[in-house]
């Protein structure tokens, strides 16, 4: 994950530095950011789970301050269930995530400018992980799969744009709300103590950094 998160940084920082191709309405950049996600369970309390995410953005003008605005995201989603003897196991995932949304621009102030987005995403799970956590002390499977292969919400943040150094360094503040159960029915439990819940749905604070426009 680390190696494709500095892939990611690298690319981007050569694509901001150079002029957006085709249209003047047209722009893309990089996104790199961190989630604090877990589940939304009725059987179970969860604790929140931080992940890393990083991808590619593009940006087309529609109308005036209207934009339609897609990305192409590595984000990893998970939770952390407690044990009542101490410690816990990470259940962890990765997901290759499309949003689509909408990007409303407002007027600058004072070379500062505040945009609000909204929208919608798919998305499709390319590996999974569980960890030990604490004094748990438990071999860990290689096959075990707990997060469906799909998954599908909504996404809706604020942020600002600020110009630094002749660039514009733009922070987003995101609540996602995953629409779809996240467990996959019939799942193996090899952590009795600790068991991934039966049905929860995606829920998850971000901040992404964007660079490139």
């Amino acid at each position: 994950m680390r190696s494709v998160l500095c892939v990611l940084v690298l690319t981007g920082l050569v694509a901001g530095g150079a002029p957006s191709q085709g249209q003047d309405t047209r722009q893309y950049g990089l996104a790199i950011g961190l989630n604090r996600v877990t589940l939304q369970s009725p059987t179970s309390g969860l604790d929140g789970y931080f992940a890393a995410m990083g991808g590619f953005v593009a940006r087309q003008r529609l109308y005036g301050p209207v934009s339609a605005q897609a990305e192409l995201l590595l984000s990893q989603k998970g939770t952390r269930v407690d044990r009542e003897q101490g410690g816990a196991i990470d259940y962890g995932a990765g997901y290759l995530k499309l949003p689509l949304l909408v990007h409303l621009q407002t007027p600058s102030l004072q070379s500062v400018v505040v945009h609000g987005e909204a929208g919608g995403f798919g998305a499709v799970k390319l590996f999974e992980r569980q960890t030990p956590g604490g004094d748990v002390n438990v071999p860990i499977p290689g096959d075990q799969s707990f997060y469906r292969r799909l998954d599908a919400g909504v996404v809706a943040g604020v942020g600002a744009a600020l110009p630094i150094g002749g660039q514009r360094l733009n922070l987003t503040v995101r609540r996602v709300w995953g629409l779809r159960d996240a467990a996959r029915e019939g799942a193996d439990q090899p952590f009795p103590e600790a068991p991934f819940p039966e049905e929860g749905e995606t829920r998850a604070w971000s901040l992404m950094l964007r660079l490139g426009f």
